[in-house]
């Protein structure tokens, strides 16, 4: 499960890296645009870090970095939803917070071991 999860944020950072491409190497359209990219760019590199062994997974736990990503994820969606309340309408304003909470209580169970998902702290690269 760790190996998908550093693949996961592989991919992130791609598609992250695709769309500063495509957007001409520029984010000085909107603070909302730098934020989401910033956020999600860091969640991914979380991934990325959760999925080897370093001196700082092995301090902290890889399980804790990747909920620390999770967590994050959720802080980005729920930035999103405040940036963009007016353009969306109030259907995309509760499921985007219904998606910002799922991600905040992911990263939460995952950090803490709970017993909501089933992440093995002591697994290995």
């Amino acid at each position: 499960m760790r190996r998908g999860f550093r693949w996961f944020g592989y991919i992130i950072v791609a598609v992250m890296g695709g769309l500063f491409a495509l957007s001409g190497f520029s984010l000085s359209g909107s603070i909302e645009g730098l934020v989401g990219f910033a956020g999600l760019l860091a969640v991914g590199v979380l991934f990325v870090l959760a999925g080897f062994e370093t001196p700082l997974t092995r301090r902290f736990g890889w399980h804790r970095i990747l909920g620390l990503g999770f967590a994050m994820m959720g802080v980005v969606n729920l930035l999103t939803v405040l940036f963009s309340w007016a353009d969306g309408g109030l259907l995309y304003a509760v499921a985007t917070l219904s998606l910002a909470g799922l991600f905040a209580f992911m990263g939460f169970d995952i950090a803490r071991d709970g017993p909501h998902f089933d992440i093995d702290p002591d697994e290995t690269v």
